[in-house]
């Protein structure tokens, strides 16, 4: 894909998800190329199990519109699961967690999960009920942080300046406040999938070195200083309930949202996905479930 048509995707995105997202540009950022990899690798059709659906927002970005789609959510925050009922873009939401999916088994042709798996303490249990659900010759189609995530930070800024002088260092700091728990490699994750019945993979990489420091730099100068303000203990997802962001963002007009955004995020956007010696911070993957016999 050329740069141009690259940029110009992007800043579609850009303009898609920016709404109620004001205070969180640098999620904005990684969503982006993160959409970008999904919507040019996955084709999307079948019964649709998303594995930790979050508020549905992003979903209704990547699922809008498609006919041919039957989606579930599964969420086990309440308030989440709650939205996500409310956007309208689900047959139904589970609000359950990951290792226990209300669905019988071989019911579901796809499981998407995004930016979710690294979240999860005990991850096991999950990846076995996921291939419980998946039916055989369907798909399991997630993206994550990779391995070569800590390898592109820049460890630059006040913020780690201040980490290192308490003895913490940057990857030990942001993976607390994130609560990431993992970076498997792509061989780390076959590895755990084939056992259960994922016989065929593909790897797409996203998020290149420069961006992954841009987001670094925006996630320090919002999340990451909240963070300490607040003692480096308040779930992220809390501290923006707690300090009501989202009230902020419903009230802010989507016009206004998006022209911040674009004003901070622009230059960022021409990044190259296209480098195969680049490192870079997102991992899609697409396991198959091998067929019936």
């Amino acid at each position: 894909m050329s740069t141009t048509n690259a940029l110009a995707e992007r800043r579609d995105l850009l303009r898609r998800i920016a709404p109620g997202n004001l205070f969180q540009p640098a999620t904005v950022l990684w969503r982006i190329f993160e959409i970008e990899a999904v919507l040019r690798h996955v084709e999307f059709d079948g019964r649709i199990l998303d594995l930790g659906c979050g508020d549905g927002t992003l979903s209704s970005v990547i699922f809008g519109g498609r006919r041919g789609c039957r989606l579930l959510g599964l969420e086990p925050d309440p308030i989440d699961a709650a939205a996500a009922r409310a956007s309208g873009i689900y047959t139904a939401v589970h609000c359950a967690p990951g290792d226990a999916i209300p669905e019988p088994d071989q019911s579901v042709d796809l499981v998407f999960s995004n930016s979710v798996l690294e979240h999860i303490p005990r991850l096991e249990p999950v990846l076995a009920e996921v291939g419980r659900v998946t039916r055989p010759s369907g798909r399991f189609v997630f993206t994550v942080p990779s391995e070569q995530f800590h390898a592109c930070l820049s460890g630059k800024g006040l913020l780690p300046l201040l980490w290192r002088m308490r003895g913490r260092s940057i990857e030990q700091s942001i993976d607390q406040r994130l609560q990431h728990h993992r970076y498997w490699s792509p061989d780390e994750w076959i590895q755990a999938l084939r056992p259960l019945g994922f016989s065929n993979f593909a790897t797409h990489r996203y998020l290149p070195a420069p961006a992954v420091e841009a987001w670094e730099r925006l996630s320090n100068l919002t999340g990451g200083v909240a963070f300490e303000l607040f003692g480096g203990k308040t779930q992220t997802r809390r501290l923006q309930r707690r300090l009501g962001l989202g009230l902020i963002d419903s009230g802010t007009p989507a016009g206004l949202t998006r022209a911040i955004l674009d004003a901070l995020l622009a230059k960022h956007l021409d990044a190259s996905t296209d480098d195969p010696g680049q490192r870079s911070g997102g991992l899609l993957m697409i396991a198959v479930r091998a067929a019936a016999a």
